[in-house]
């Protein structure tokens, strides 16, 4: 629940709602849940796991089934037993996702939504202490796809700068079921080796967990630096904390945050952290993000997204779904711009249409252009996605190699 917990008081402003959260039991269901399956008017799946296939073939007409997907569920089987028929909507965190799952379990293109997560910026007390801006932060750095390795060699580059030091929120891999793992034991062996020989000990603070209201308050860049990502959560909550956050490319970050804070590596973002620390250009970019997650990630944000999500009319069996190995497209029109988009669907009432969004729109802002037009019988793609799938196969080689699945592309 830890990603959509915090919505549940916004939205009780305009539903009842009542919990039920699964344990593993997959060969019986309690007499509670399917008591508050009676009683939903809507039922919304967090995850789409094990009982997702359940709600699938056991919700009535009269009811409306959402399933909310991040990432790791591509790796799973559930999403091939799922009778879509009966599902009003998967709703992915972003449009990258979007795509991924659409293609691997066909699931019909009309019935695919997308919304960030939630961030609860109404918490944060933008109280920053002493020497904030030469504090970087890691949170989450475990297991190794987090990218420990890199933070520790941009610490190192930094310290000779000024009195940098690191932060490190989140779980130590001896504490999570990566422990026993080999590849994992020589990572962090490497990482403990590097920052003994670079003398990094002294300039390390592990936090492990604290209360988000406070906790970026000591921070000035929080990083993301993993190989693999659903969407990072932590760097746009440090935006409501008027903290900058600094990400390296990893498969599809480009549809959720601004092209300025990505970078390709770690020398770049150093670099950054040199150019601005100690500047006025920190406060004025700090702002810009704090705007962008209020704006994109905030509870008015998710609220009204879920609710508009809710009360979309669309029940459609239809079976559209797109091969990436061999896209096709009929009907499609390019778009440059908004005006241009709506347009094409004046013009075109009369069937189902195909809208390509071309490299004029941000790749971050595809989202509001889907959840605006997107519909029925107008299907938005981006130009950018379809000309740029290796980053979808990369993403798919990943989930592979972590995961240990064995997902395919169609």
């Amino acid at each position: 629940m830890k990603f959509i917990k915090q919505s549940i008081r916004y939205l009780e402003k305009y539903y009842e709602i009542r919990i039920d959260e699964w344990d593993w039991n997959p060969n019986e269901v309690s007499k509670e849940s399917k008591d508050l399956l009676k009683w939903a008017d809507i039922i919304l799946c967090e995850w789409m796991e094990y009982y997702t296939p359940w709600y699938s073939n056991n919700v009535s007409k009269k009811q409306k089934l959402f399933i909310r997907a991040h990432k790791y569920e591509i790796t799973l089987d559930y999403g091939k037993q799922i009778n879509y028929d009966n599902v009003c909507g998967v709703i992915t965190i972003n449009y990258f996702l979007l795509e991924i799952f659409s293609n691997v379990f066909k699931i019909p293109r009309e019935k695919m939504f997308f919304l960030n997560n939630i961030v609860e910026t109404s918490i944060y007390e933008n109280i920053k202490n002493p020497d904030y801006r030469k504090h970087i932060a890691l949170v989450g750095y475990a297991p190794s796809y987090k990218g420990y390795q890199r933070a520790l060699e941009i610490l190192n580059q930094l310290k000779d700068i000024d009195n940098f030091k690191l932060y490190l929120f989140g779980k130590d891999f001896t504490q999570m079921h990566w422990k026993n793992d080999e590849n994992e034991i020589a990572y962090f062996k490497n990482c403990d080796e590097y920052t003994s020989s670079h003398g990094l000990n002294d300039i390390i603070v592990k936090k492990n967990w604290v209360e988000r209201h406070g906790m970026f308050s000591d921070i000035g860049y929080v990083l993301s630096l993993s190989d693999i990502e659903g969407s990072h959560l932590s760097p746009t909550e440090a935006f409501a904390d008027s903290t900058v956050s600094l990400l390296l490319k990893w498969p599809g970050i480009e549809y959720i945050y601004p092209e300025e804070i990505i970078f390709n590596d770690i020398t770049d973002i150093v670099t950054f952290i040199k150019d601005t620390y100690n500047t006025d250009d920190y406060m004025k970019i700090a702002s810009k993000l704090k705007d962008y997650c209020i704006r994109e990630f905030g509870e008015d944000y998710f609220v009204n997204g879920l609710r508009d999500i809710f009360s979309n009319k669309s029940n459609v069996s239809s079976k559209t779904y797109t091969s990436f190995k061999n896209a096709e497209f009929e009907n499609s029109f390019i778009a440059d711009d908004e005006d241009e988009i709506a347009d094409i669907i004046k013009s075109n009432t009369s069937r189902k249409i195909q809208i390509i969004l071309s490299e004029n729109f941000k790749n971050h802002e595809i989202k509001n252009i889907y959840s605006k037009y997107a519909s029925q019988n107008v299907l938005i793609y981006s130009k950018y996605f379809y000309e740029n799938i290796g980053d979808a196969e990369k993403f798919i080689e990943l989930c592979n190699r972590y995961y240990g699945s064995n997902i395919i592309l169609h």
